[in-house]
């Protein structure tokens, strides 16, 4: 009598299965960790240790509002210094973080923020890349239902051709299985998509203007411009001006270089007055072509507040009645928009003051400027003029 063959001893179906399932959910929970990781440690950075290291990341990420995509911890720009020491200022009194930029973006515009702000238009730097993930998660999603439904009805077939031997069975619990692996990998992707919205957010916020993606070479005029900044506040008056007149042939109308040329212009004036070889004698430099820059400035912005103070600190400067009585107009249009810088109150004061001889109108002008947190230096010798003004007067 014929026995019938014993068959290979096999692990369950099900169990296998089961197995398989846990490694794959283990596998993608590791990788999504790993993606997430990495994105975190290029965007984030340990907290500041210091006072001194939160006021620098606080510049570091708060744009300058009349420079070309510089921070104010890079600019030279006299509204960046003031912003500077300002920031210095509200730290050392123990304000927040969140509590300055909402300050800085009361008195300077939403712009300053580096990062893409958290409504209107830049909300969408933030939510493309997660909604980008989302749809790509739920092609997934219906692409492995389908899958899944095919593998269900192919065990089907199985089952009622007798192959039993093997078969898992189907029902709740393989359903259960499918539906905990699915919300698993749905969840993964959603989290890196989010941490990669962090990524893109940050990479597109803090980008300097005239900065390449790729991060080729770039000689753009506004990254000319940068280099011709840092030339003028290291007082390389020479170099200064050849970027400048590179910058010219690149783009005659580039808001911050004709700015610029209107301070190197003043700054090569102080400097030839010092040393003794202004032609004219009297301080009074040629202002022509730094007056035609302003003039095109302000022709595109007609409250532009430092093309206008600059424009009138040139012209009173110049031995001509109706010069000074133009020049005193632009400066009077500066203040009275009341900035933030305090450049223009100074130049008022000193104009009312030596030009008008109006020397309560100065020690008000001079006051302002105090209130705007001008250098020590500076402040010391604005109060030093008040105190001898209001001896002058009593």
């Amino acid at each position: 009598m014929s026995t019938s063959g014993v068959q290979p001893s096999t692990a369950p179906q099900p169990a296998r299965a089961r197995s398989r399932s846990l490694r794959r959910t283990a596998w993608l929970v590791v990788a999504a960790v790993a993606v997430v990781a990495g994105v975190l440690a290029a965007t984030a950075s340990r907290p500041p240790a210091t006072e001194s290291e939160r006021a620098y990341e606080l510049k570091q990420n708060t744009l300058c509002p009349v420079c070309d995509g510089q921070s104010v911890l890079e600019s030279n720009a006299p509204a960046a210094a003031a912003m500077r020491r300002q920031i210095d200022l509200w730290v050392d009194e123990g304000r927040t973080d969140t509590q300055i930029r909402s300050d800085l973006a009361a008195a300077y515009g939403d712009d300053v923020n580096a990062l893409p702000p958290g409504e209107g238009v830049g909300t969408l730097v933030w939510a493309l890349p997660v909604a980008a993930f989302a749809v790509a998660s739920a092609g997934l999603w219906a692409a492995a239902r389908r899958w899944r439904a095919r593998a269900d009805a192919s065990d089907e077939d199985r089952t009622a051709a007798g192959d039993s031997a093997g078969a898992e069975p189907g029902g709740p619990q393989r359903q259960r299985r499918w539906r905990t692996s699915g919300v698993l990998t749905v969840s993964a992707l959603v989290v890196i998509g989010v941490a990669a919205g962090l990524l893109v957010a940050r990479s597109a916020g803090l980008r300097l203007g005239g900065e390449t993606l790729s991060g080729d070479i770039d000689r753009s005029a506004r990254s000319l411009l940068v280099d011709a900044q840092r030339q003028f506040a290291a007082n390389q008056l020479d170099e200064a001006r050849a970027t400048l007149e590179e910058i010219s042939r690149l783009d005659r109308d580039l808001r911050g270089a004709l700015v610029l040329s209107a301070r190197l212009h003043l700054r090569e004036c102080e400097t030839a007055v010092a040393q003794g070889t202004d032609s004219a004698g009297d301080g009074g430099c040629d202002p022509t072509a730094a007056l035609v820059d302003l003039d095109r400035v302000l022709a595109g912005d007609p409250s532009d507040v430092e093309a206008l103070a600059l424009r009138g600190w040139l012209l009173v400067r110049i031995p001509d009645a109706e010069l000074i009585a133009a020049g005193i107009a632009s400066l009077d249009a500066a203040v009275a928009l009341e900035p933030g810088d305090f450049d223009p109150w100074v130049f008022r004061g000193y104009t009312a003051r030596f030009i008008e001889r109006d020397l309560e109108a100065a020690i008000g002008y001079y006051g302002a400027a105090l209130q705007r947190n001008p250098p020590p230096a500076m402040a010391a010798a604005l109060e030093n003029a008040i105190t001898e003004m209001q001896a002058e007067l009593e």
